[in-house]
Order: C-alpha cells, then sequence, then structure tokens
C-alpha cells in the first residue's frame, strides 16, 4: 500500500520553494513591465514637452528681434529729418512747388 508522506519530507519542501520562486518570477516580470510602460510614457511627454520649449524659444527670439527693430524705429522717429523722409514716402506728402511722378510698377 501506499506510504503517508510526512509534511517535513524534503519533497514537499521543495514544491513549496519553487511555488515561491515562481511568484518571485511572476512579482518582478509584472514589476519590470509596469516600470517599462512608465519610462515610454515618461519619453513621450519629454518630447512632446522638448518640441514644446523649442516652439516657444523660437517664439521669443523672433519677439525679441521685433523689438529690437521697433526700438530702432522709435530712436530713428526722435530725427526730423528722417520723419519728414517717411512723410513724403508714405504719405506722398510734396515740399511747395515740387511736382511728384509716379512711374508704374512692374508686375
Amino acid at each position: 500500500m501506499r506510504e503517508a508522506k510526512k509534511a517535513g519530507t524534503p519533497e514537499q519542501s521543495n514544491k513549496g520553494a519553487r511555488r515561491r520562486v515562481r511568484l518571485l518570477a511572476f512579482a518582478m516580470v509584472g514589476f519590470m513591465t509596469w516600470a517599462a510602460l512608465i519610462l515610454w510614457n515618461q519619453q513621450g511627454r519629454l518630447g512632446v514637452k522638448a518640441a514644446h520649449v523649442e516652439e516657444l524659444d523660437q517664439k521669443r527670439t523672433e519677439t525679441v528681434k521685433l523689438n529690437e527693430s521697433y526700438k530702432k524705429e522709435i530712436e530713428r522717429l526722435n530725427d526730423p529729418e528722417y520723419i519728414l523722409q517717411k512723410i513724403r514716402k508714405e504719405y506722398h506728402y510734396s515740399k511747395p512747388g515740387e511736382t511728384l511722378f509716379y512711374t508704374p510698377k512692374s508686375p
């Protein structure tokens, strides 16, 4: 007949150890999968943020250039000779006794 195995036999403790190792391996695989997904998500977010920072930096550079051009224009507007030149060009003003000739623009 069959012999009853005792609770403390090496075969049974070996089964328990194998079960613990499998459980630990399963937990490690789950943790590594979770960590990989988090890393993937963070890399995607960093890429989007980097593109946004680049876009904002480009806008800032354009704004600085525009600001510099406005400052130069303000300085030039303090010169009476420049103001006269600008008025004559933009508003087609002329001095008394002066005749303006317009030439057609080529297409």
